[in-house]
C-alpha cells in the first residue's frame, strides 16, 4: 500500500469490491453500482470467478471508465484483496462492499455524508437488509469478547429476553436509530472509511482469509479511540446464497478467523489461556 501521506487527486469516493465465484448476484450488484450516486472510482478485485462472472466484470470494466479491474493474483483471500483495492484507490474515501449486495441509488452518497459528519478518524457501517426488508445480522454488533462469542456460539443468546446475562452481540433486532450511532463493530459487507485512516490503521489484517476481518479492524479502531458508527439506511439488500464457494471451507475459515481474533484480543493470562482453548475447539469442529 501507499504511504498514508501520499498526495492524490481527490475523486471523493472509491468502492472496493472483491469477487470470488460470486454467482448470479454479481450481475444485480453491478447494475445497481452502475447507477449509484457519488461513486467516482471502482476497484473491482477479481480473486477468481467462473466464466459467466468473468464476462460480467470484463464487460463492466470495458464500458465504465471508473472501473479498474485488478486480477492475476489468484484467490488471496478477502482481507488481502480489500487491501489491494484500497491501496490502488486515489480517493479520499473508500467503501468496502460485498459483490452480492444490490445497492440503493443513494447508498454511497449517504455513507459519505455520514463519514463526513463523524469526527475523524472513524468507521461507518451501512444498513443492509434481507429480501424481506429486515435488518441484517452483523450490521450492528457490540464488541465481541470471549464471553459474548461463547454465548452466541452456544445458542444461549436465545435466552437474552429472560436473562440479560446472555446478551447477543448481534443487535440487528434493536430499534433502528434515526441517526448514526456508536457501536462495537459493523459489517465489512458495507463499510466506509477515509482512505488515509484505513492506511494509518494498517488496513485489514490479511491473516484472516475470509470472515472476522471486519471485527478485527473495528476492535483496533476502538482501541485507538476511534468511533465505529452504524448509519441507518436502508443502503441495500444483501442477496447471499448465490456463491459457488464451498460452504464447508467458508465455515473453516470463519472458525480459524474467530480463533485468531479471540487470541489476538484476549486480556490477561487467564483469558489468553481460555481463548486458546476456545480457538482449539472451534478449529477442531471445523476441520
Amino acid at each position: 500500500m501507499s504511504a498514508p501521506g501520499a498526495e492524490f487527486s481527490a475523486l471523493s469516493l472509491c468502492v472496493v469490491i472483491v469477487s470470488y465465484r460470486t454467482g448470479p448476484a454479481l450481475g444485480a450488484c453491478i447494475d445497481s453500482l452502475r447507477e449509484a450516486e457519488g461513486v467516482d472510482d471502482i476497484a473491482l478485485v477479481d480473486n477468481g470467478n467462473d466464466e459467466a462472472e468473468t464476462r460480467l466484470i470484463e464487460t463492466f470494466a470495458a464500458n465504465d471508465k471508473r472501473v479498474r479491474l485488478l486480477r492475476g493474483h489468484g484467490n488471496i483471500g478477502f482481507a488481502a484483496a480489500c487491501n489491494t483495492g484500497a491501496g490502488s484507490a486515489r480517493t479520499d474515501v473508500v467503501v468496502f462492499a460485498n459483490p452480492d449486495v444490490i445497492f440503493e441509488p443513494n447508498a454511497f452518497a449517504r455513507l459519505e455524508a455520514a463519514l463526513a459528519a463523524a469526527p475523524p478518524p472513524a468507521i461507518v457501517g451501512g444498513d443492509l437488509r434481507d429480501d424481506r426488508g429486515r435488518p441484517e445480522r452483523g450490521s450492528r454488533r457490540e464488541r465481541v469478547t470471549l464471553w459474548s462469542a461463547f454465548v452466541y456460539a452456544s445458542g444461549l443468546a436465545r435466552l437474552e429476553p429472560l436473562l440479560p446475562f446472555f446478551r447477543d452481540f448481534n443487535r440487528h433486532r434493536d430499534p433502528l436509530p434515526k441517526a448514526p450511532v456508536r457501536v462495537g463493530a459493523v459489517s465489512g459487507a458495507l463499510m466506509a472509511m477515509r482512505r488515509a485512516d484505513f492506511l494509518a490503521l494498517g488496513g485489514f489484517d490479511d491473516a484472516y482469509f475470509v470472515h472476522v476481518e471486519d471485527l478485527d479492524i473495528c476492535r483496533r479502531a476502538e482501541q485507538a479511540g476511534w468511533p465505529v458508527l452504524f448509519a441507518p439506511g436502508p443502503h441495500g439488500v444483501h442477496v447471499r446464497s448465490t456463491s459457488a464457494a464451498d460452504p464447508k471451507l467458508l465455515a473453516h475459515y470463519k472458525a480459524h478467523g474467530m480463533a485468531r481474533y479471540l487470541n489476538k484480543f484476549a486480556d490477561g493470562p487467564l483469558e489468553r489461556g481460555l481463548a486458546k482453548l476456545a480457538g482449539g475447539v472451534l478449529k477442531f469442529f471445523n476441520r
